[in-house]
Formats: structure tokens, C-alpha cells, sequence
């Protein structure tokens, strides 16, 4: 029994020296950080400010281990993990941020061992901003940024092996690319002009008759029935006038016949 518990008490310090202390970050577990509380730290491998702080955050990592289980803490190589690089928008190094439920915050003050356990156990993180939600590293935003950094990974590791496997010279290589981008650029462009053309282009403008009020339509009839007989007053007067003529016409021409006689 008692040989049972120091080998318990023996895998127990071993998965916290390698598991526990300081985890391993990755594009497949990055998603964990999303619960509970966390401490990260972005860096490279040829990083001298990354180096120098290495020690500090392993006794970090065996602090939270030991005396505050409620916080894991975490590395990221950016130098191996492009996509968490781009989700995370990482500008210099190191870069450390604060996760409490999901939500960051990065963390900008001294990177002492007792400055981060300040930091945590009298939650100095409460007054820091946190990062916008459309910056969120969940947000679809981010996920969009982090699927051009792998995209652009797997382009440079392209452009080594057609050098390395396949022999082909610097130059041809990026006269392969250029071309290439010239294609997409153009198919790109035309999708986006039909696109447009299609969905915002000038549409065809479409009379719609606005219905007259009631008072408006009587008013318009009357006008007309006013014109009306205004006009036909006009062809009487017209009409009388042409029959006094004609007939001063026939007693003009009774008289001249009477004269002659």
C-alpha cells in the first residue's frame, strides 16, 4: 500500500513538471484557455527578452501548480503555431495575456515571479480593457486572420520544397508565385465586379402612380366640367355670331336686288 501511494504521489509530481506547470499551447487546445483562468505567454525560440524570462514563468507555472490550481498556465511557440500567431495578432515578443472565462486581456506590467502572483491573487487584471469582441481570438474576424497566416505558411513551405525536392531555381520559384498571384488577383477582381454589378449595381427605376386624394379628384372634375362648358359657351357665341353675319349678308343682298329693280 504504502509503495501504491509513492508512486502515485511520483506520477502526480511528474504530470505537473511536465503537463501541469507550464502546457504546451497548440492550434488543436488553444480552445481550452476559453475556461477557467490562464496566463500565456507568446514567444520564439531566438527571442533574447524570451529567454531571459523562460525560468520565471517554469516557477510561474509550479506556483499555480502547487498554491493556485485555479490557474493554468501556458506557452506559445509562434515560430510553430502561425495560425494561433495571426488569431492572437502577436506584434512583439513576448506577448503575454490574461484569460479569465474567455475573455483577454494582456498583461503589460513587470515580468517578475512576484508582479505575476500580484497580478493574479489581488486580480489587478479587473481595471485592464478587455480585448474588443471582434478581436476576440474566437470571433470570426480572427478566424479569418488566423486561416491567411496557415495560409501563408503553407505557401512558404511550398516555396521550399519545389527548391529542395524538386531542384528548381529562387528565381523560377518566384516567378511561379508572381504569376500566380496575377491570376488570382485578376479572377479575384472580376468575381468581385460581377458581384457587385449584380447585387449593387443601378436598377431600373419603376413608375408607381401615388393615389390622388379624394378632394383632389372631385376638384379635377369640376375644372374640366367648367372647361367644358366654358368651351362650349365659346362655339355657341362663335355660332351665333357666323348666323348674324350670313344673315346681315341676305339683307344686304335683298336691297342691293330692290335698288336694281
Amino acid at each position: 500500500m504504502v509503495f501504491v501511494t509513492r508512486c502515485m504521489l511520483l506520477l502526480t509530481m511528474a504530470v505537473i513538471c511536465c503537463y501541469g506547470a507550464d502546457r504546451t499551447i497548440t492550434n488543436d487546445n488553444w480552445r481550452d484557455m476559453l475556461q477557467g483562468e490562464w496566463m500565456v505567454k507568446f514567444y520564439a525560440p531566438w527571442c533574447p527578452a524570451c529567454q531571459g524570462m523562460s525560468h520565471t514563468w517554469k516557477e510561474l507555472g509550479m506556483w499555480a501548480s502547487k498554491d493556485m490550481t485555479s490557474l493554468s498556465v501556458g506557452s506559445v511557440d509562434v515560430t510553430q503555431q502561425a495560425e494561433l500567431n495571426g488569431r492572437f495578432m502577436v506584434t512583439s515578443l513576448p506577448t503575454i495575456y490574461h484569460v479569465k472565462d474567455g475573455v483577454f486581456r494582456q498583461y503589460s506590467s513587470s515580468r517578475s515571479l512576484k508582479d505575476f502572483k500580484d497580478f493574479i491573487i489581488e486580480e489587478k487584471w479587473k481595471p485592464i480593457k478587455p480585448m474588443s469582441s471582434y478581436l476576440s481570438p474566437d470571433s470570426f474576424v480572427m478566424n479569418g486572420v488566423s486561416k491567411l497566416f496557415s495560409f501563408s505558411m503553407n505557401l512558404k513551405t511550398f516555396h521550399e520544397s519545389l527548391r529542395s525536392d524538386y531542384g528548381l531555381p529562387g528565381w523560377a520559384s518566384m516567378l511561379l508565385f508572381g504569376l500566380a498571384v496575377v491570376v488570382i488577383g485578376l479572377l479575384l477582381g472580376i468575381g468581385l465586379v460581377l458581384f457587385i454589378d449584380w447585387f449593387m449595381g443601378p436598377q431600373p427605376e419603376i413608375y408607381e402612380p401615388q393615389p390622388t386624394p379624394l378632394d383632389e379628384i372631385d376638384a379635377t372634375k369640376e375644372n374640366k366640367i367648367k372647361e367644358n362648358e366654358e368651351d362650349e359657351e365659346e362655339e355657341n357665341a362663335e355660332e351665333v355670331k357666323d348666323d348674324e353675319e350670313v344673315n346681315q349678308d341676305k339683307s344686304v343682298r335683298k336691297r342691293k336686288v330692290k335698288k336694281a329693280d
